[in-house]
């Protein structure tokens, strides 16, 4: 009985990689087919005109951006037994 689950189970698992691996070559060609206008200049930094922005709204995106770089993650400390607390409050003892 193993035996014809095991086989069943191999056998599926072969069709879905095989019907997977079909439908990514399909793609992969018709994005080779149809794709053929992109454009694959990646670099937008060359094409932005700062001078539209004020004064006052360069210095609020320095200042957020010098916020957002320095947030910290603080480091954060767990009991000993935290299993034990876990089962504990999982069957609601704790509560």
């Amino acid at each position: 009985m193993n035996e014809i689950g095991l086989m069943l189970t191999v056998s599926g698992m072969g069709g879905v990689f095989v019907v997977l691996s079909l439908l990514a070559f399909v793609m992969w060609v018709m994005g080779r087919i149809l794709g053929g206008g992109r454009s694959e200049n990646k670099d937008n930094s060359k094409n932005l005109d700062y001078s539209s922005f004020s004064e006052l709204e360069l210095s609020a995106i320095a200042a957020a951006i010098i916020q957002h770089e320095s947030v910290k993650v603080p480091e954060v400390r767990s009991p000993e037994n935290w299993k034990r607390y876990a089962r504990v409050y999982a069957t609601g003892w704790l509560e």
